[in-house]
């Protein structure tokens, strides 16, 4: 069992005060610090804790000022020595894809993400270490973490991956923006359903069926765009390009809906389903009358 006071030595003020401030706040540890050695926090465990329980817990506490204010930087170090990037914005917009896939908010890389647990790998790192009186907090950084830092250099990597598929994305996009600019609007306005696949209804409530936008298939060359012909959430509202695209249902940000809703921009509006001014119709849109 550790019993004697861990002095936690810091070189970055911001790094050593919120260090201590979580110490203080964690009930099952004191933390003093003087004011001539502000940036060394002494750490007193609770008598009650035992060595492990209490070393993991000090390892819990410098991982958040790790992740805090480390990071993002050695995220940005990765692409530029690892990866080669050198334009700042591209560098920011892949920092936070990472830092998303870190904290798990993103699904599209979930599981392998999962496989990796930086974050519990950089904690078992830190508690490897506190095995001591005194404790360098940057000493760890510099040199304790090659194991994490290998992890963390391959989900860059997967946030590269994202990054190029939001470019290849937001491209698509731009070019079915350009597409129907140019194109003369088939129809006024149209009315959009939300759900597993949209229905689509004129102006006058009649529904379109499968059979109505095969006949347009052939005057459009959709193909240049990547579309699959049996795309009918996507194709139909490009091929009839109307002027105004009202959209109901529960949620804007429902994946299909926000694509239509970035391509035809101002076209476009959304509405609760409340407001929806047919009797909706299950059958017909597929049934290819």
């Amino acid at each position: 069992m550790i019993t004697m006071v861990m002095q936690i030595q810091f070189t970055e003020e911001q790094e050593a005060s919120m260090f201590y401030k979580l110490v203080k706040q964690d009930e099952q540890w004191t933390a003093f610090r003087r004011r001539s050695t502000r940036k060394t926090i002494q750490a007193v465990p609770a008598a009650s804790m035992e060595g492990e329980e209490e070393t993991w817990k000090l390892a819990c506490l410098l991982t958040k000022v790790f992740t805090e204010w480390r990071e993002m930087n050695m995220i940005q170090q990765i692409l530029r020595k690892k990866y080669y990037f050198s334009l700042e914005e591209e560098i920011e917009r892949i920092t936070l894809i990472a830092i998303s896939l870190l904290d798990k908010e993103e699904t599209f890389y979930e599981e392998r993400v999962h496989q990796h647990e930086l974050r519990d790998t950089l904690t078992a790192l830190f508690q490897l270490q506190l095995n001591r009186e005194i404790i360098s907090f940057d000493s760890i950084v510099q040199f304790r973490l090659h194991p994490y830092f290998e992890q963390l250099t391959e989900l860059v990597g997967l946030a590269i991956d994202e990054f190029k598929r939001e470019e290849d994305h937001q491209a698509f996009i731009q070019s079915i923006r350009e597409f129907i600019s140019k194109k003369p609007p088939e129809v006024e306005a149209v009315h959009v359903l939300q759900g597993k696949q949209f229905q689509i209804y004129r102006d006058s409530g009649e529904l379109y069926t499968t059979s109505d936008f095969k006949k347009l298939q052939s005057l459009f060359p959709l193909f240049i765009f990547g579309l699959e012909q049996e795309e009918w959430n996507i194709s139909p509202l490009i091929m009839l390009s109307p002027q105004q695209i009202f959209i109901y249902g529960e949620d804007p940000l429902e994946p299909k809906t926000h694509t239509m809703m970035n391509i035809f921009q101002e076209r476009c509006s959304f509405h609760d389903s409340c407001y929806f001014p047919f009797y909706p119709n299950d059958d017909r849109v597929t049934s290819g009358e």
